[in-house]
Formats: structure tokens, C-alpha cells, sequence
């Protein structure tokens, strides 16, 4: 196992924190496991596939169109369906989103079929050398994109008025709704905003690997153990479980083989559990006090 493999893991752990998120946000804030986010990492990638092929451009510069569209029916969603399930039972947006989740599965398949497609870019094919080490550049854009898109949203929910909006709704509704603050317009803007992010995600994943539909749920379970080891609701803590998983799993490909390397992740998950079941965090956003 070389160096150079084990940077490259790293870089692609930029990658699986950049999946996972959308999915931290939206627990930390609204409660809610979404078990629709694979399907949201996959719409990110499909829409960059449709327009890539109409007009020649970078799949990022597609993420242009791609993030407000996957925005604005992320919040509708969530305001014309999951908020009034909410009101209802926390149960309710668990089979929701599941239901999400199938109904995009079957969508995807009708639309783009069963095989695996990728998005083309310079990229996403060539190499870098830093420092004698020779890494593939997809990785080294999925983690700087990882580092800008984390610590901008760190940056808003700790230093902005609409930050201080969100943690309040977070933390005490009832008393944050009682201060004038819309709950409901808080949900929304979390929801949109984490499944644009997720749409980032797969539109750097889509040029990374490739996508077919029944994708969604892998790239789920991935979500969830990097946002598990990283801290649930932590922001910062998601970037240090997507590196973790990133090199565990690069290295134990290298040295047993790739089959591995996904039973490795899990393992480390459980005795991470065990050791420190508030993963490896960075206190979590749901447990952060208000200035």
C-alpha cells in the first residue's frame, strides 16, 4: 500500500462527506432521517447527465441549473408533504421519504434505464502530482468542494441571523415559533438547501464512478455511516468521518482486496459505537447552545 493510495483515499473521503451532508443537516435540524437522500444524490447526477448531453459544458457549470432546480422541489416537498406528516407523528416522514426513495428508483429507471451512466469531464480522467504523490484529480476537486461547501454552511448556521433562525428551530420550536420565527419556512429552507448539496454530491460522483438507479440506497447507507462515525448533526465532524471512511476503505482494498473494504468500514462503525457513540466530533448541532 503506497502513499499515494492513502492520499487519494483521503481526498475521496471529501467525496463521501459531500454526499452525507445534506443527510446530517436535515437530522440535525429537522429531526428527520431522510431516507430519500441517495435518490437526491442521484437526481443531482441525472439532471447533469440530461443537460450535459443537450449543451457541451463542465457537469459543475450544470450544477448552475441542476441546484435550484432539486432546491425548489426539495422545499416544496417538504412543505406540501413532510411538514404535515411532521405535525402528525415522527414516524410518518420515515415511510415517507422511503416511499420517495422507491418511487425515484422507479422514475430514474423509466427515464434512463438499468445501466450505469457517468458525466465527462477533463477532471474527472486526469492526475496530479503533489509531492512525488500522484493523485486523480477527481478527488482532489470532490475535497476541496467538500472543505468550501462545509465550512460555508458552518459559517452560516454559527455567524448569521439565519443560522441563529435555524439552530432556534432546531433546538426549541415551540419557543422559536413563539419568538416569530416561521418553523416551517426554517424546514424548508434546511430540506432544499441539503438536497442541492446532495445534487453537488452527485454530480461529482457521477464523474467520479457512475450511477444507475438502483444506486439510491448504497449511496443511503454511505450517508449515513460517514454522518454515524463523523457525529450526528455536526457539520465539521461529517468531513472527519467522510475522510475516515475514505482511507479505511482504500486501504483495506489495497491490501486484501476492494470486497473488503465496505466490511471494514462497518466494523470500524460498530467498534467506533462502542468506543465513542457520539462519533469522532465536534459537538453535535442539535446539542450546540444558542449565543
Amino acid at each position: 500500500m503506497s502513499a499515494a493510495a492513502l492520499l487519494n483515499g483521503a481526498l475521496l473521503g471529501g467525496l463521501y462527506a459531500l454526499v452525507a451532508l445534506g443527510l446530517s443537516l436535515v437530522f440535525g435540524i429537522m429531526r428527520v432521517v431522510n431516507l430519500a437522500h441517495g435518490i437526491l444524490v442521484l437526481a443531482g447526477a441525472y439532471l447533469a447527465i440530461m443537460i450535459t448531453r443537450s449543451v457541451p459544458v463542465d457537469p459543475l457549470l450544470a450544477f448552475l441549473g441542476v441546484g435550484p432546480a432539486v432546491f425548489v422541489v426539495a422545499a416544496l416537498t417538504q412543505r406540501l408533504l413532510l411538514q404535515r406528516l411532521l405535525d402528525h407523528s415522527l414516524e410518518a416522514p420515515l415511510v415517507a421519504t422511503f416511499g420517495l426513495l422507491l418511487i425515484g428508483q422507479g422514475f430514474f429507471t423509466f427515464g434512463f434505464g438499468t445501466g450505469p451512466l457517468s458525466l465527462s469531464a477533463p477532471w474527472g480522467r486526469s492526475g496530479l502530482t503533489v509531492a512525488g504523490l500522484t493523485v486523480q484529480m477527481v478527488n482532489v476537486v470532490a475535497f476541496a468542494l467538500a472543505v468550501v461547501v462545509i465550512v460555508a454552511v458552518q459559517l452560516l448556521l454559527t455567524r448569521t441571523r439565519l443560522g441563529t433562525a435555524l439552530r432556534a428551530a432546531s433546538t426549541d420550536p415551540a419557543t422559536a415559533s413563539t419568538l416569530g420565527i416561521n418553523i416551517g419556512l426554517m424546514h424548508a429552507l434546511t430540506f432544499g438547501a441539503a438536497a442541492a448539496i446532495a445534487a453537488l454530491a452527485g454530480i461529482v460522483y457521477g464523474t467520479a464512478f457512475s450511477v444507475d438507479p438502483n444506486a439510491g440506497l448504497p449511496l443511503l447507507v454511505l450517508g449515513f455511516t460517514v454522518v454515524v462515525m463523523g457525529g450526528v448533526g455536526s457539520v465539521l465532524g461529517t468531513l472527519a468521518g467522510g475522510v475516515l471512511v475514505g482511507v479505511v476503505s482504500t486501504a483495506v482494498g489495497a491490501l486484501a482486496a476492494p470486497v473488503y473494504s465496505s466490511i471494514a468500514v462497518n466494523v470500524l462503525l460498530l467498534v467506533l459505537l462502542l468506543v465513542r457513540p457520539r462519533g469522532l466530533s465536534i459537538p453535535r448541532l442539535r446539542r450546540k447552545a444558542l449565543p
